[in-house]
């Protein structure tokens, strides 16, 4: 898959080409020079499908799932109403706030993730020095965590451990995300404060902005509301794709389809409705994909916050244990079991 830094350059070079004249052929043959790795090989494969009088989109869908599908879909928009250059520019701005939210909420919780990840590391490694030092004095060593882990084999059962949870949690987000075990924890998820306002914003910017898009770009409106909602990426709303589209097939109105859907929020029925009546869909689209946008980053924001205070607890939380339990294992109770020899030997 290409990367969103690659894709949103991709988008702001071949667009202000095509919107300068260039022959098709000499803009993908340029970027397939100037590229390297998987992208050339994407790109070749583009060039080569322009060569023998197919189109980009066409090309693109023949690079095994290297671009993203809504992209590709948009694309092949864009060929078809000569707006090309204007749909690639509006890809780009769009993989842009995309990309800076994202960044956004990693640079809020970098530093108290490398904490977590340096509390981990110093645990390990008391597991792994004080295990030798118990070896080479000929003692017990202490047990930092008093769960049996001593030496370096405690050490790689502690890194294991954590690993194992970090895998799993990663796991479990894309699942929720990816919709991998049905529609249902993606529900359960937007239930969430601040949480599911979040995931709602985002996805209803994605939706209401490729809606405006396809619209303006003259695709039909059965395709157009199917890239939508598979472009808001939530597998809670493409649980509704079928009954929306079945509204739309029965020439029911956007808001009448979506409605069907029955997991849309009343507040942007209400603006799709209203602009509707207006006769302003597109426009009211794109201003709602801002507004959503906006509603999103303040989430993301506070999100952010609540991220890294409860990651910081985490590391203090795990840190003071490992103390505790040294300061047990390494003073209390030895004090302890020689203050009870000493008792029964008195006895």
């Amino acid at each position: 898959m290409i990367s969103t830094r690659s894709l949103i350059q991709l988008c702001r070079r071949v667009g202000t080409a095509v919107k300068s004249g260039i022959d098709a052929r000499r803009v993908w043959e340029m970027e397939e020079r100037h590229a390297t790795g998987p992208l050339k090989a994407a790109l070749g494969g583009i060039r080569q499908q322009i060569a023998h009088g197919g189109t980009v989109a066409e090309g693109m869908q023949g690079a095994d799932g290297y671009f993203p599908p809504m992209f590709v879909q948009m694309v092949a928009i864009g060929e078809q109403t000569g707006k090309l250059d204007e749909v690639l520019h509006r890809l780009a701005e769009h993989y842009e706030h995309l990309a800076t939210m994202q960044r956004t909420f990693w640079i809020g919780i970098a530093w108290p993730l490398f904490e977590l990840v340096f509390a981990v590391l110093v645990i390990g490694l008391l597991i792994l020095v004080t295990g030798i030092i118990g070896s080479v004095s000929g003692g017990d060593a202490p047990d930092v965590l008093g769960w049996g882990l001593v030496g370096p084999s405690g050490a790689l059962v502690w890194f294991t451990f954590c690993a194992f949870i970090a895998g799993g949690i990663t796991l479990f987000c894309m699942a929720i995300t990816r919709g991998w075990m049905g529609p249902q924890p993606m529900l359960l998820a937007m239930r969430i404060p601040v949480l599911g306002k979040c995931l709602e914003s985002l996805a209803l910017s994605r939706l209401t902005w490729s809606l405006a898009l396809a619209l303006d770009s003259g695709m039909d409106a059965r395709r157009a509301v199917e890239l939508s909602i598979r472009a808001a990426q939530n597998p809670y709303y493409e649980s509704s794709l079928p009954r929306v589209t079945a509204g739309i097939r029965a020439n029911r109105q956007f808001h009448e389809s979506f409605a069907d859907g029955e997991v849309f929020p009343t507040e942007f029925l209400q603006q799709l409705e209203t602009a509707e009546l207006a006769g302003a869909t597109t426009e009211t689209l794109l201003r709602l994909a801002t507004e959503y946008e906006d509603r999103a980053r303040t989430s993301l924001r506070i999100l952010t916050g609540i991220a890294t205070v409860l990651v910081m607890l985490l590391v203090f939380g795990v840190m003071i244990f490992a103390i505790f339990s040294l300061f047990y294992h390494a003073y209390l109770k030895p004090m302890h079991e020689a203050l009870e020899m000493a008792e029964t030997g008195r006895i």
